[in-house]
């Protein structure tokens, strides 16, 4: 009897390594079923992703969604209409609402507690930044405070602003301002430089080297685009998507919510964008967190549900 001659080591590593490759391509690894319409989110300092929810038929305003998918959802007495959502440095979970920010620890959501801040008077966004401070914009006002002194927040004025989405990045703040056209980079001793990028832009995401990511639907058409440490806007047309949320995510590139087309966006470094088509039919999606090991997690406006992608870097 002929004998086969034995196969070579790298032939067989190849061979074993082909299917795992496969396996760690993105994929949609699940919806979950909130009580009312998810908003924004972030992970905290636990692990978990943190969801705002409005409109609950339970009076619900905050969900917790574990790695795994298992949603608990809580209805702190401090915490009515929150809007933006934050995990500072002190492990801490912070909201905006209109005319202050709550803290509400991961541990114990029931304990939340208020905190009036006069300068919020339209909540958008919230994020951590510079000198240890949480940083949110509404209307022309740029709010920081220190974890352990909210009521002592100081508001800057921008000129002209509307803000909407805001983000920390290489030590500045970067402001979605859609009213005026433009996104703000503002530096913690109140310094701003402009970036005019048409339209209305929406949301802004961190990037690599001090840089952001920013999603314009109201552009015509619609677009996204990245700033770099140095340098101008540089956009990339995505018509009729609707984009929105955004998320630098360890493949080294943003994913952003296409509402208008129930899917989302893949923005590269260099401009290029992708598509990946795995959400349900009508689902809507709108805000995006990094979650751990990989994964994205969307809030499904549109369906009342959060997805979780595995597989992204």
């Amino acid at each position: 009897m002929r004998l086969l001659p034995p196969i070579p080591a790298l032939a067989l590593c190849v061979c074993l390594l082909a299917p795992a490759s496969a396996a760690a391509a993105p994929h949609l690894a699940g919806t979950f079923d909130l009580s009312g319409t998810p908003g924004q989110m972030t992970r905290g300092s636990d692990g978990n992703v943190w969801v705002t929810i409005s409109g609950s038929g339970l009076g619900n305003s905050l969900a917790r969604v574990k790695p795994s998918g298992k949603v608990k959802e809580y209805a702190p007495a401090a915490l009515v209409n929150p809007v933006g959502i934050a995990s500072g440095r002190d492990g801490n979970l912070w909201l905006t609402r209109n005319g202050g920010v709550v803290r509400v620890p991961p541990s114990d959501p029931d304990s939340a507690q208020d905190f009036n801040i006069a300068a919020i008077t339209d909540p958008r966004g919230i994020t951590r930044g510079p000198k240890k401070k949480l940083w949110a914009a509404s209307g022309d006002q740029l709010v920081s405070f220190k974890p352990g002194n909210p009521v002592g927040a100081d508001p800057t004025t921008i000129n002209g602003m509307t803000a909407r989405g805001i983000t920390a990045s290489g030590g500045k703040l970067w402001i979605a301002d859609f009213g005026g056209a433009r996104i703000v980079r503002a530096a913690p001793n109140g310094n701003t430089k402009n970036y005019n990028v048409g339209g209305g832009p929406q949301e802004v995401a961190k990037g690599p080297d001090g840089g952001i990511a920013f999603a314009n639907q109201g552009s015509d058409p619609h677009t996204v685009g990245r700033i770099g440490k140095s340098g101008g806007a540089k956009k990339t047309r995505v018509p009729n998507t609707d984009p929105f949320g955004m998320a630098f995510m360890p493949d080294g590139k943003w994913w952003f919510a296409e509402f208008a087309k129930h899917r989302l966006g893949v923005l590269a470094q260099n401009g290029d964008v992708k598509n990946f088509k795995g959400l349900p039919d009508n689902s809507g999606p709108r805000y995006v967190a990094k979650g751990t090991g990989g994964k994205l997690w969307v809030s499904l406006e549109g369906s009342g549900e959060v997805a979780r992608i595995k597989g992204i870097g």
